[in-house]
C-alpha cells in the first residue's frame, strides 16, 4: 500500500479505493463523495502561517513538525498507513489547495518532502482527473448582437447644453 497527498475536490477520491484523512485546520464545508476516515490536526499548519510565503512557511512548519517530534509523526502516519492497509486502501492525506497551479502551492506538499528527508519513502500527489482551475479560456459570447438603427438624421442633444438655446 501507499501514501499520497491530494485536495479534497479530487475525484478520483470517491472511486472507493483511498483512506482519506484530513491535515488540513479545517474540514469541508462542501459535500464530499468519499468518507472523511480521520482528521489529523498534527499536521495542519497553523493559522498565521497561511499568511506567510513558501519559504517563510517552510521553515515554520518544519518548526512545528520538529516541536511534535519526528518520531511521534512518523509513527502517527504510520498507524494511519497500517489502518488504511487493513480495509486493503491508500492513505491519502488531504487539503484544499490545487498544487498543480503554481500559486496554488499547499503544507501537505511541504509535509511531503519533510516526510523523504526523515523517512526516505517518498509521498506523491495523486492524480487529479479534474482539469486545473485558473484563467478562464475566452469564448463567444451567446448573447445576441444588437441592433443599431440606420442613423435617421436626428442626433442625441444634452440637457445640459439646452440653456444656450433658450
Amino acid at each position: 500500500m501507499g501514501i499520497y497527498t491530494s485536495r479534497y475536490s479530487n475525484k478520483e477520491l470517491a472511486d472507493g479505493k483511498y483512506y482519506c484523512v484530513g491535515i488540513s485546520i479545517g474540514t469541508p464545508k462542501f459535500k464530499l463523495a468519499y468518507r472523511l476516515e480521520n482528521q489529523c490536526y498534527s499536521l495542519a499548519p497553523k493559522g498565521y502561517m497561511l499568511r506567510m510565503n513558501l519559504e517563510d512557511f517552510k521553515k515554520a512548519y518544519y518548526e512545528k513538525l520538529n516541536g511534535i517530534g519526528k518520531d511521534r509523526i512518523i509513527n502517527m502516519v504510520m498507524k494511519m498507513e497500517r489502518d488504511a492497509a487493513a480495509q486493503g486502501k491508500n492513505l491519502v492525506l488531504l487539503c484544499y489547495e490545487d498544487v498543480r497551479i503554481p500559486e496554488d502551492w499547499c503544507h501537505r506538499t511541504v509535509f511531503a518532502e519533510w516526510w523523504v528527508e526523515n523517512t526516505g519513502e517518498i509521498i506523491e500527489e495523486l492524480p487529479d482527473p479534474n482539469p486545473p482551475k485558473g484563467k478562464k479560456v475566452a469564448t463567444t459570447s451567446k448573447k445576441p448582437e444588437v441592433q443599431t438603427k440606420p442613423d435617421d438624421g436626428y442626433q442625441q442633444m444634452s440637457l445640459f447644453g439646452m440653456g444656450a438655446l433658450i
